[in-house]
């Protein structure tokens, strides 16, 4: 995969500029080595710091979402989404995923810089659909001035 990836993407949207970065959860021990190959694990922590400076001071992005597969929270030292609101400055928003948690709305964590971050999931197997509506003022850059989660329904 080395050379075919990118490690962060950003789209503009009316004017908006919305950068996006990605953290997995560590491979060995709950996928077959053969299945992962020379694939690498990093510190999510260290990956989520470069990420978000890259994506808001570098790329100047207005908002900065963390697509995150490594889980809502554990009761160990494992690093979660949780611990990575709280661990990052510039992250504004992480949806993620691994642990199949089921929130009816997304969790506040207060990061670095004291600001309130988004942490949302949604389960697992389109049992539910989430759907986050932020909603954007001009002259406010960078932050959301009013976010919402809309529920679409259960599926049975």
């Amino acid at each position: 995969m080395k050379g075919r990836t990118k490690k962060y993407r950003i789209f503009e949207i009316n004017g908006l500029k919305i950068g996006i970065y990605a953290l997995g959860i560590e491979l060995q021990g709950l996928v077959p080595a053969e299945l992962y190959g020379e694939t690498k694990y990093f510190d999510p922590i260290s990956v989520a710091l470069r990420h978000e400076k890259i994506l808001r001071s570098d790329e100047g992005c207005d908002y900065v979402i963390c697509l995150s597969h490594l889980g809502y929270k554990y009761n160990g030292e494992k690093v979660s989404d949780l611990v990575i609101a709280s661990n990052t400055y510039e992250t504004d928003l992480i949806i993620g995923g691994h642990t199949h948690t089921f929130l009816r709305e997304p969790d506040i964590a207060i990061n670095l810089s004291g600001e309130k971050v988004l942490i949302n999931q949604v389960g697992f197997a389109g049992l539910m659909l989430g759907r986050i509506d932020l909603i954007f003022e001009k002259n406010k850059k960078g932050k959301c001035s009013s976010c919402q989660n809309t529920w679409l329904g259960k599926i049975t």
